[in-house]
């Protein structure tokens, strides 16, 4: 068994989550493979049996929840012990640095510009107390004072508002109400169907008669037809007339 590894720690500068520890500390004859965890112990799709010494967990830590990491280097058939990341991490924790900003006049207001926003966060401008989100990169200020001297100040903060996951688990919901109600709905039936007497089941669930049509004992006449090759011939009734002189 390989000794553990050291010294692991997670940077996260502008949302981006990057975890690193120090080689292993004994000599491999092999490559040393290393391989990263995160919380429940999946293993990270990009940090499986690598070489790099470093493992970018944007993707795999990416709510507002607290994760717990873990890694262990891998020399041919021996394997480390599991080194945990000291505490548990939170994409809330991560440093922000200052947006870079671009001013540009344009008629009578100015133009703001970013050139790259973290994700989930949203940049705060003072020059006309505006709130730029994470999806937009360039602000228009117009109607300014001409000839004034205007200070524009930014700052990125995280969004609370802006999380990615609550608009797909809205419509699960919808459904979910719709099936709960559903079956309170047959159980509520099914209850009251059971509860009831014979007297109010009659009283409410009238059996109706079937028409003749689809009764078994609908009476027919059956009509008698002429042999093939006989004249059918019907009586009728002759006044004999007498002309009178």
């Amino acid at each position: 068994m390989l000794p553990a590894l050291q010294e692991l720690s997670m940077g996260s500068l502008d949302m981006r989550h990057t975890l690193t520890w120090r080689p292993l500390a004994v000599p491999c004859s092999t490559a040393t493979l290393y391989t990263v965890q995160f919380q429940g112990w999946l293993d990270a799709p990009q940090c499986r049996r690598t070489p790099r010494t470093h493992c970018d967990l944007t993707s795999d830590l990416g709510s507002d929840s607290d994760y717990g990491v873990r890694v262990r280097a891998e020399c041919g058939q021996q394997v480390s012990l599991w080194a945990r990341l000291s505490g548990l991490f939170n994409r809330r924790d991560a440093s922000l640095s200052p947006p870079e900003m671009a001013v540009e006049a344009l008629g009578d207001g100015v133009r703001i510009s970013f050139q790259r926003l973290p994700q989930t966060a949203s940049v705060n401008i003072t020059a006309s107390t505006d709130v730029l989100p994470a999806d937009q990169t360039a602000l228009l200020v117009a109607a300014l004072q001409e000839g004034g001297v205007y200070c524009v100040q930014a700052w990125t903060y995280l969004d609370p508002q802006r999380r990615s996951p609550e608009e797909p688990w809205k419509k699960p919901t919808v459904a979910m109400v719709t099936a709960v109600a559903t079956v309170t709905l047959l159980l509520a039936v099914l209850w009251s169907v059971g509860r009831c007497r014979a007297e109010g089941c009659h009283a409410h669930f009238q059996k109706q008669p079937l028409p003749l049509s689809l009764r078994p004992d609908w009476p027919t006449v059956r009509r008698a037809c002429p042999e093939p090759g006989l004249e059918i011939c019907q009586p009728i009734a002759a006044l004999h007339l007498v002309e009178l002189t």
